[in-house]
């Protein structure tokens, strides 16, 4: 089927969930354990032909060099051994690889010199997909650009909030080993009990958090607010010019609930004729029904104002700016954060205008730099597109099966 512009049917962004932080020592600290199906190592017979769709390289540099600075730097909060296939690999291993991606991109003088050096040099893994046999679905996201005010007005009324400070954290397994290491999101109530976080209906239309001056800015449509919490992050344009960065700051872990898929089931659309912009005309044709719809997606987006980065583009899961069609989102239970993929699949082009050109077969290396709500299993990648309209474009008619496949450096010789 078409894109249908993804989050109106899954939560395809990657910052809502950040990865977990374990304060267990080192030597402790390794990755879950993809089941060991989820990833096959194969044959050199089996490779793929490692072509690559783009010209340059010079994203692919760029998105190697950021995620190298990770590896190797304060912010690496990853394991110190993983598991691909039947494999357990130290951590040193991926800075290897990105190494020698880099190094086989500056010696490769031609497209074919450049897929035979990394047949060469790698050992390579494909994951099953979601259904065993290498499907797996791709989708994209994108940091939307939203006109915004700083003070509330007729034109500008429905806020973005802050991180409210009564907001709490809770491991169980602090206070019972044996409980789950999951992080819980609550509030204390009035009787000093631990209770979930307000929900979307609780803060938008029971107003829970109006006059504790949490609001960073104001958006002109409600639609507009839903988008950016989906996204997860985005560039504010205020009138004066001025552009900020509205960058993700916390959920409140409340379960995600597509509105289409509601528009679906109550028969408004048929499932393939979702659009982006089907859904916000319904939503503005039927004001009655607006904040109920709404209202049932209860997960709830916070955010930070940052002055707008260099390239615009927000930090991934690796605290590293994302790079648009390099870095894709994973679920780090498969592959840990910092590898290498290589996939195939079908994509949108779309012009600098953001007119859609067609869907044409697409291949490329790629970083695995952020993590997402829904990308979960071995059968499900977001490739982050970018912002301005050929990344919304894409990002909204990205929706296609492929294959996808993770590189590892092969080993050295043994010295001791």
């Amino acid at each position: 089927m078409p894109f249908l512009f993804a989050f109106l049917l899954f939560p395809t962004h990657a910052r809502s969930q950040p990865p977990a932080v374990s304060t267990a020592p080192a030597a402790a600290v390794a990755a879950p354990a993809a089941p060991a199906a989820a990833l096959r190592l194969l044959a050199p017979s089996e490779y793929p032909d490692f072509s690559d769709s783009f010209k340059s390289k010079a994203g692919l540099i760029k998105a190697a060099r950021k995620t190298l600075a990770y590896l190797e730097g304060p912010d690496y909060a990853g394991p110190r051994y993983f598991h691909l296939g039947e494999r357990t690999y130290g951590q040193g291993i991926l800075v290897d690889s990105v190494q020698e991606l880099l190094a086989s991109i500056k010696e490769a003088k031609t497209p074919g010199q450049f897929a035979a050096l990394i047949r060469q040099r790698f050992d390579v893994y494909q994951s099953a997909g979601s259904d065993g046999n290498g499907k797996v679905v791709f989708s994209s996201y994108y940091q939307p650009i939203l006109t915004a005010s700083k003070q509330r007005s007729a034109r500008y009324r429905y806020p973005i909030y802050r991180r409210p400070p009564d907001m709490v954290e809770v491991n169980l397994s602090a206070f019972d080993p044996k409980a789950a290491s999951r992080t819980y999101v609550g509030r204390v109530d009035k009787r000093h009990r631990l209770v979930p976080y307000f929900s979307r209906s609780d803060i938008d239309v029971k107003r829970a958090l109006a006059g504790k001056r949490l609001e960073l800015a104001w958006l002109k449509d409600k639609f507009d607010v839903l988008d950016l919490h989906i996204q997860g992050s985005g560039i504010l344009r205020f009138p004066s010019g001025h552009q900020v960065l509205a960058k993700y700051a916390a959920t409140n872990d409340l379960p995600y609930n597509s509105i289409g898929i509601l528009l679906v089931k109550a028969g408004a659309f048929a499932r393939d004729q979702i659009t982006h912009d089907r859904v916000r005309q319904y939503l503005h044709d039927h004001p009655e029904a607006e904040d109920w719809l709404l209202a049932q997606d209860p997960r709830y987006t916070f955010f930070d104002l940052a002055p707008l980065p260099k390239d615009g583009e927000p930090d991934g899961s690796i605290k590293q700016s994302l790079v648009p069609a390099r870095s894709i989102a994973i679920d780090p239970a498969l592959a840990p954060l910092g590898s290498i993929a290589y996939f195939t699949t079908t994509s949108p082009q779309a012009d600098s205008k953001g007119r859609l050109l067609g869907q044409f077969p697409n291949s490329r290396f790629a970083l695995c730099m952020d993590t997402g709500g829904a990308i979960k299993g071995p059968g499900r990648v977001d490739i982050y597109a970018g912002h301005g309209p050929q990344a919304e474009t894409t990002a909204r008619n990205q929706w296609a099966a492929g294959k996808l496949y993770f590189l590892i450096a092969k080993i050295p010789p043994r010295e001791r």
